[in-house]
């Protein structure tokens, strides 16, 4: 008999109506198998899906190019031939730019025009005839609208018009003229030597062009003819003049004209074209030209007029180069499409003219529309207006933006949606306007574009000086505009050496070049994405319109699906036969490797197949033709593979029925009936073959299959059952058999037998999902709802079946009758409910779970229920036309919850029935009684019999759930009778939760307190009643129970505190750190309990003491908290019993606890014992030390050495068996890590020992004190002597003193016996000591002498009573033998030490030993010191050495005239008396060094005398400053006018002002010269801000005061005058020379105060550049 774990899919053993059931269908999504049929086609179907078509085409390898070109170039090779060759270029020159039109028009070197035609033949060389030396080479060309004319511009700016008819002379000729000439003002043109870039005709009149140059200049020229002959008018639009007097070839200006003029060029200019509709626009004769800054169009008719005017985008980056371009789209009449832009269906408009232009890397559209005309004498016809009156007003509005990664050189429109683009790089970009997104890039560098450097020459300036608003431009790149055209649709080069024309390749050109490479996938995929519009519809020739799109695309999609197919299944087929199995279901290790990528390739080619039919929506195309190719090729594994996820995704719902039956047979053949079912539930039932599909589900066990196919084809719930009956009675019936035979049988048959049994009890279990889903409404197997309708008759149906009380006739007619048994016989004989029967003695769990899931719907509400649904309207519908029902429809909508529960109680109160099987409606009874009181009606009889059966569990898996029901059933069911019988049997079968239910409803909380410890178990805490809740619910009961606003009465408080104090134990062992908190909140009185009740559970005392001592020695911060601020429990017992636990527990935190403590607070007797027995030696001595018997505390710290020696010399097994001789090789390396932690440790107690004996020290007298005071203590010091005696000496030595002598004599003792140890032979230690490397033994001993070091500098420094005068004292009179500054306790100690030393070891040599080590400490010291100096020394001399250096540079000034006077100041003809002024500085400094290094040189003789000497040196500099009266201050610097500056606050390493570079040196050096105290020049260097200019010595002088100013120069000893105020200089950072009386002057006069800003604020202080602040 199967469990309901075997049958529910997620099942837990326990709670089994918490369960919902589900089926591995309902989830709609379909996520792409990991696994699949073929385990070699599932990797490259996903990996297809997933990287779109573009993308795979990135990940080509670098040298595998597309396998289309985005432009088709075509070489024009005769047209090439007759201009590149060498006879051509001789004959003409070589070519220089180029225009298109009805011809192709190419400018030569020579001045000539070659026209082609575009058969490439020479049609005419225009300018042949006449002489164009003058001229030079042609830089511009331009048709006439209607390209019988032709206008040229050449370099030297002569400007041709020329018929191309009639070529032998040109119709016009507009010469430059030259500024040098007498009468150039009489009229405007371009200069003579200037460039002419870009010329054009205005709308259709042949005698009216445009054109630009070079430097900056365009001009509007109309030729006219009258009596006197032709004549031009020019009118300059932009640009000036050279100034007069200079050339017009020069090529260099002066800094001022610089300054005036703004170096600009016309990037580009051209004038608008006329369209193919006419617009009013074209009547302005509109002019767009373009500077480095700003872009310009202006309107030539009537007059010449701006009409707008914008400036270059801040947001461009200078990084990008300095480049622009524009171009023109004219207005042309458009056919509007269904879904364009504008929104409009039919008709004709014409659209606007646009301007592309482009300044860098971003590219703007304006949009160019007419407003309304402007009235006369309006405003917009006024003087100021653009628009003369009567004319139309423009509109410009820059619609869209495109931001390129590179700079932009050239631009031009290829039609009215396409915008071809040349970068800096010379790539070609192609930019829908429509989008504004670039879609290709094509690479020109192998076309070797011509381009010219038109710009540099002019722009340079920008370049290296940047813009007037801070703008730094990278480059200025050359010019391309006269090499890139475009003519309708086509695209033209003009390259060094071929000159090429190119289309954009279409959509089919692609496609085809796809093909031909046998790129049959990505030609698909391709396609698909042209048929939905994925790619840009504009750039390859498709229409906007989707369906004009699908009518261009959708035969060439099929074509090349089926093109493809054919190639490669034919050839699969032919080379390498499969069959349908081994099409999916070959291993890839059986496989060869060319069939492996064939595969892969066949299934990649059949995913982009399906896509590109299914979007095209050709599935008959699909389930015909494509479907022949695989069968044929014997690949229909691939092909059901590749179906798979449109019919699970409900893409495709509909397949023929022969390809059905094709599927259901491979994949069931292969096993694979999940997936099979899960596609057959996904497919529209009305296309299935009924009959086929249901006998195929039979025979394969396809349960939800057909479960689905019943349901939905048929809307038949009832034969599903049938099945499932028949299923049920052949399980019994094989069961049995198995069992009666199981002995004789054989064992392979047996093993089928049981398989079968196993897929027979999973088919079975699916009758309980089945009933769940559609009970609540749903479709099995995939979820979802059903409309009411079909809800309301499938449960009638069920319900019917399971519960008429007989068998069943199904179908209604003509149909037999089922008949089964639980015993699994078909039986003649009636039993009553044999199905309902049947199901519950199969899993009696399963459909009971499956009935409470049931129980929630509304269907058995009846009408009963007053809510009205439109399940409830189906009903009343029902219910009139009843007689119209049939019998099973009608029965069931009758059914109703009490009479299901009437039912299941007849029929499980049987006794076929056991309680294991009945304990579960009795769960059912009790849930849903209590959830449906006004359904369900039971006598309190059968509730109270319930209960007993659920207090009566079968099992202990089943008890919880049956404490869970009853918990429910006494929520609706309350008996009459005290529940006292009830509570004896909960304590019984241990149904805590429901006995705390029901004492906390009947307030009995000392009953509840005490039944969460029934059964408590004694190690881990738990008891039944918190094991399936928290532990925090005791506590929190508890604290509810004594909280000061608890509703408890006080004879109730004391039961509750009764209780808790019964099961103290117990709390504690729950949780001993939350006990201790809610004991010392409600009860302390308690706490007293913590040491007999859990004596033999130390570790729960710990836990608690340690929750409770953390709350007080954390509360308020305090360290160390007061007596009287303590709680009532911190007693001296805690405490103690609190560090004895610590001592076992945990060691680490028992000096941190000692620390809080005060002298009196544990007795050491209680203590010591339990800290010396843990070894925590910190402890003992921190607690003694607290205590103060420090002697104690060392003597204890003594011991300890001696422990740590034993474990060191432990480390060395060979030196302690059989020493060490001078011979012996080197020592065997021993555990460097143990020997690292045993040293660390050793110094840790020797460092703690010596601040015990320095503590004690300073809570004594003074040496002298104790010496003359009659407390003093007379102590007796003996040591052995060598031959084992003793021998005493007297000394006086107090406590402290004392301590001090035994601590070093441990020390001393314990190094000497390890070395004795170690080295028994001196010598050798001596020789390895001094070797370049040391062993282990040798590193010991030296780090020995290092700790008798550091005890000795310990003790000389506790001992000095005065403060050491100098390193040189120290190290002084450590050599001398008598420490300078200290008084009679260290001799004391030291006489002491050296006595017991030589008593204890009267050897010399021992004695020396011992000694070195003493002062050893000093000498170290004394090297240690010294060594320092020498750095500091060396390092200050170096700092000081590049100062001076850097000092002795000058600065460059910027001009040498005074910029607010005029007068010269240096250079050629300056006034000597500035020259004189600074040789006179120059000899007072050297004069003051020469007297300054004689003073220093006496330091050693005299140091007074220095002292004096430097005194009076600045004394008299002083007075010197004030007899010049030109003392000022400028941060902590002094300057004078003669340009001295010293330092007034001498600090003691000498740091300069504001420099940060420190200059300080030791007195003893003065070797250089450098060293000595020089005044010091004001020479600041300022830099722009934000550079960084480093942390070198330089750059740290260089930034000087805030004035930014230097003063150079100076009268010295001058007056008031002329001379004086004229020698006296300030420079600035900018480079700009002021004479400082100048300066001062503006500078007082500005601030518009009569006061001086010299005596306000100093000299430098606030001084600043007029010129440029």
């Amino acid at each position: 008999m199967s469990s309901s774990s075997d049958l529910l899919l997620a099942s837990p053993p326990l709670r089994p109506f918490d369960l919902r059931f589900h089926s591995r269908l309902e989830s709609p999504a379909y996520s792409l198998r990991s696994t699949s049929p073929s385990p070699s086609l599932a990797q490259s179907r996903i990996s297809s899906i997933s990287i779109p078509f573009d993308d795979a085409l990135d990940n080509l390898p670098r040298d595998d190019k597309l396998p289309w070109e985005v432009v088709r170039w075509t070489k024009l090779r005769k047209l090439s031939s007759q201009v590149y060759s060498e006879a051509g270029k001789h004959q003409f020159g070589a070519p220089t730019c180029f225009a298109v039109g009805t011809t192709i028009a190419v400018g030569t070197a020579k001045g000539l025009i070659l026209i082609f035609d575009y058969n490439q033949n020479l049609l005419t060389a225009i300018g042949s005839n006449i002489n164009l030396t003058e001229a030079g080479a042609v830089t511009a060309v331009a048709y006439s609208h209607d390209h019988t004319y032709i206008a040229s511009g050449h370099e030297r700016g002569h400007i041709y018009i020329w018929h191309i008819k009639r070529p032998l002379a040109p119709r016009v000729h507009i010469a430059p003229f030259d500024p040098l000439r007498p009468d150039h003002h009489r009229h405007d043109g371009h200069v003579a030597g200037s460039k002419i870039l870009h010329i054009g005709f205005i709308a259709k009149r042949h005698s009216v062009i445009t054109s630009a140059d070079d430097r900056g200049m365009a001009f509007y020229h109309i030729s006219l003819q009258n009596l006197m002959g032709k004549q031009v008018t020019s009118t300059r639009l932009v640009g000036r003049y050279p100034s007069p007097g200079m050339r017009s070839d020069t090529q260099t200006q002066t800094q001022t004209q610089t300054r005036q003029r703004k170096a600009t060029s016309v990037f580009a200019f051209a004038p608008m074209p006329l369209g193919n509709s006419p617009h009013p626009v074209e009547t302005r004769g509109l002019v767009a030209l373009m500077t480095p800054h700003i872009l310009v169009i202006i309107s030539t008719s009537p007059t010449a007029q701006t009409q707008y005017k914008t400036g270059r985008p801040k947001s461009i980056s200078d990084t990008m180069g300095l480049s622009g371009c524009l171009d023109w789209f004219p207005a042309i009449s458009v056919k509007p499409v269904k879904g364009a832009l504008n929104g409009t269906t039919n008709g004709i408009h014409n659209s606007n003219p646009r301007l592309a232009y482009c300044w860098s890397n971003m590219v703007m559209i304006l949009d160019v529309a007419v407003g309304n005309h402007a009235p006369e004498g309006g405003k917009d016809g006024g003087a100021n207006s653009p628009n003369p009156p009567g004319m139309h007003h423009l509109d410009f509005t820059q619609v869209k933006k495109f931001a390129a990664d590179e700079a932009i050189v050239s631009l031009r429109w290829l039609n009215s949606q396409i915008i071809v683009l040349v970068t800096i790089t010379q790539r070609l970009l192609i930019l829908n306007e429509h989008t504004m997104r670039a879609t290709d890039a094509v690479d020109l560098v192998p076309r070797q574009i011509m381009h010219h450097d038109y710009f540099s020459q002019q722009l340079n300036e920008l370049v290296i000086n940047g813009g007037s608003g801070g703008e730094h431009y990278a480059t200025v790149p050359d010019a391309f505009f006269n090499s890139f055209r475009t003519f309708k649709g086509r695209i033209f080069l003009l390259g060094s050496y071929e000159f090429v024309v190119g289309h954009l390749s279409s959509w089919a050109e692609r496609l085809m070049s796809l093909m031909e490479t046998e790129k049959f996938a990505d030609a698909i995929r391709l396609a698909t994405k042209y048929y939905t519009g994925e790619t840009d519809q504009i750039t390859i020739g498709l229409p906007e319109d989707e369906q004009a799109r699908h009518d261009a695309v959708y035969d060439k999609l099929i074509d090349t699906v089926l093109t493809a197919l054919r190639y490669e299944l034919s050839d699969s087929g032919s080379s390498t036969p499969t069959t349908p199995t081994t099409a999916i279901a070959e291993n890839d290790e059986q496989q060869e490797v060319d069939a492996d990528a064939q595969y892969h390739q066949i299934a990649e080619l059949a995913d982009a197949s399906f896509e590109a039919l299914y979007v095209a929506d050709a599935l008959d195309v699909l389930f015909d033709s494509v479907y022949e190719y695989f069968e044929n090729a014997n690949m229909r594994g691939i092909y059901f593979e590749t179906l798979e996820p449109y019919i699970v995704s409900e893409k495709i719902l509909s397949v023929p029925p022969a390809i059905v039956k094709e599927l259901i047979n491979i994949y069931a053949s292969l096993a694979l009936n999940d997936r099979l079912e899960e596609m057959i539930c996904h497919l529209d039932t009305s296309t299935l073959d009924i009959d086929q599909v249901t006998t195929l589900c039979r025979n394969y066990g396809l349960y939800d299959a057909l479960v689905y196919v019943w349901n939905q084809a048929l809307g038949d719930y009832i034969s599903p059952m049938a099945d499932f009956m028949k299923l049920i009675s052949r399980y019994l019936k094989l069961t049995s058999s198995v069992s009666s035979t199981a002995s004789n049988a054989d064992v392979v048959s047996t093993d089928d037998k049981e398989n079968a049994i196993e897929k027979m009890r999973l088919d079975i279990s699916k009758v309980y999902s089945y009933l769940s889903y559609i009970f609540t409404s749903r479709v099995y197997p995939t979820g979802q709802y059903l409309d009411d309708d079909s809800a309301a008759a499938s449960k009638a149906s069920l319900y019917y079946f399971l519960f008429l009380g007989t068998t069943v006739t199904w179908p209604r007619e003509f149909g037999t009758e089922i008949l089964v048994d639980a015993e699994g016989d078909e039986k003649t004989t009636r039993q009553s409910f044999p199905y309902l029967r049947l199901l519950l003695k199969y899993d009696a769990p399963a459909l009971v779970a499956a009935m409470n899931e049931a129980f929630e719907d509304t269907f058995l509400n009846g009408a009963q229920d007053d809510t009205e649904s439109d399940e409830d309207d189906a009903y009343d519908e029902m219910k009139s036309k009843r007689h119209e029902l049939p019998d099973d429809v009608i029965f069931g909508r009758a059914m109703s919850r009490q009479y299901i529960v009437n039912i299941l109680l007849e029929i499980l109160s049987g006794a076929e029935f056991s309680a294991k099987e009945t304990i579960y409606l009795d769960m059912f009874i009790a849930r849903n009684a209590a959830k449906y009181p006004q359904f369900i009606s039971l006598s309190d009889y059968l509730l109270r019999q319930v209960m007993l059966r659920l207090c009566a569990p079968p099992s202990s898996e089943i008890a919880d759930d049956c404490q869970l029901s009853v918990e429910y059933l006494l929520s609706a069911y309350k008996p009459e009778v005290l529940l006292d019988d009830l509570v004896n049997t909960f304590v019984q079968v241990r149904y805590f939760r429901v006995l705390k239910w029901i004492f906390r409803t009947q307030k009995q909380y000392a009953r509840l307190i005490s039944v969460y410890f029934e059964g408590m178990d004694a190690d881990t805490g738990t008891s039944a009643a918190t094991t399936y809740g928290s532990r925090d619910e005791v506590f929190n009961t508890i604290e509810e129970c004594l909280a000061s606003k608890s509703e408890l009465s006080p004879e109730q408080r004391t039961q509750v505190r009764a209780a808790v104090a019964e099961n103290f134990r117990n709390l504690v062992i729950m949780d001993p750190g939350r006990a201790a908190e809610v004991v010392e909140k409600h009860m302390p009185e308690l706490h007293g309990g913590i040491y007999d009740k859990l004596s033999d559970r130390r570790d729960l005392q710990y836990n608690y003491l340690q929750s409770l001592f953390k709350r007080e020695l954390h509360r308020e911060g305090m360290t160390v908290l007061p007596r009287k601020q303590r709680a009532k429990w911190n007693t001296q017992q805690a405490r103690e019993t609190y560090i004895t636990l610590l001592c076992e527990f945990d060691q680490g935190k028992v000096i941190n606890f000692l620390r809080y403590l005060q002298k009196g607070d544990v007795r050491l007797s209680k203590v010591l014992s339990a800290l010396e027995s843990a070894g925590v030696i910190d402890g003992e001595i921190f607690l003694l030390r607290s205590e103060g018997q420090y002697a104690e505390s060392i003597r204890r710290l003594i011991s300890h050495l001696g422990y740590l020696k034993e474990n060191l010399l432990k480390l060395y097994p060979d030196s302690v068996s059989r020493g060490r001789t001078r011979n012996r090789g080197r020592w065997v390396q021993v555990d460097e890590r143990k020997l690292v932690d045993a040293e660390r440790t050793l110094q840790h107690y020797v460092i703690l020992g010596a601040r015990l004996c320095t503590e004690r020290s300073k809570k004594t007298t003074t040496a002298t004190a104790t010496a003359t005071t009659p407390a003093t203590t007379t102590t007796t010091t003996s040591g052995p002597t060598a031959s084992g005696a003793v021998e005493t000496v007297g000394t006086k030595l107090s406590e402290p003193e004392m301590i001090w002598l035994d601590l070093i004599d441990s020390i001393v003792a314990l190094t000497r016996d390890v070395s004795s140890t170690l080295f028994p032979d001196i010598t050798v230690f001596e020789k390895m000591s001094h070797s370049s490397s040391y062993d282990s033994p040798t590193k010991t001993i030296l780090f020995l002498r290092r700790l008798v070091q550091d005890v000795f500098s310990a003790l000389l420094a506790a001992t000095t009573t005065t403060k050491v005068g100098s390193a040189q004292n120290i190290t002084t009179s450590a050599v001398a033998g008598a420490p300078a500054g200290t008084t009679t306790p260290f001799l004391r100690i030291l006489e002491a030490f050296l006595a017991r030393t030589a008593a204890a070891s009267p050897s010399v040599v021992d004695l020396r030993n011992v000694l070195a080590n003493i002062f050893e400490a000093y000498i170290y010291e004394r090297q240690l010191l010294t060594l320092t100096n020498r750095l500091l020394n060396k390092d200050l001399m170096v700092h000081v050495s590049k100062v001076y250096e850097m000092r002795q540079e000058g600065w460059r000034v910027g001009g040498q005239s005074c910029e607010v006077c005029g007068r010269k100041v240096c250079g050629p003809n300056a006034p000597v008396e500035i020259l004189d002024a600074w040789e006179r500085k120059l000899f007072d400094d050297e004069r003051r060094r020469h007297v300054r290094f004689q003073a220093r040189a006496k330091t050693v003789a005299d140091p007074d005398v220095v002292v004096q000497a430097d005194v009076e040196e600045e004394v008299e500099e002083d007075e010197d400053d004030e007899r010049r009266g030109r003392t000022g201050r400028t941060g902590d610097t002094v300057i004078t006018s003669a340009g001295q500056r010293r330092s007034r606050q001498r600090q003691q390493h000498g740091r300069i002002s504001g420099s940060g570079l420190e200059e300080g040196r030791h007195e003893d050096d003065s070797e250089s010269p450098a060293t000595t105290d020089e005044p010091e020049r004001q020479r600041t260097v300022f830099v722009r801000p934000g550079d960084d200019m480093g942390d070198t010595p330089a750059n740290a002088l260089a930034n000087g005061p805030a004035g930014g100013a230097i003063e150079i120069g100076g009268g010295v000893g001058t007056g008031a005058g002329p001379s004086s105020e004229l020698v006296s200089l300030v420079m600035f950072k900018c480079r700009h020379i002021y004479h400082r009386h100048c300066l001062e002057k503006i500078l007082d006069s500005g601030r518009g105060e009569t006061t001086s800003l010299v005596k306000d604020r100093g000299i430098g202080e606030g001084y600043k550049c007029i010129l440029c602040q």
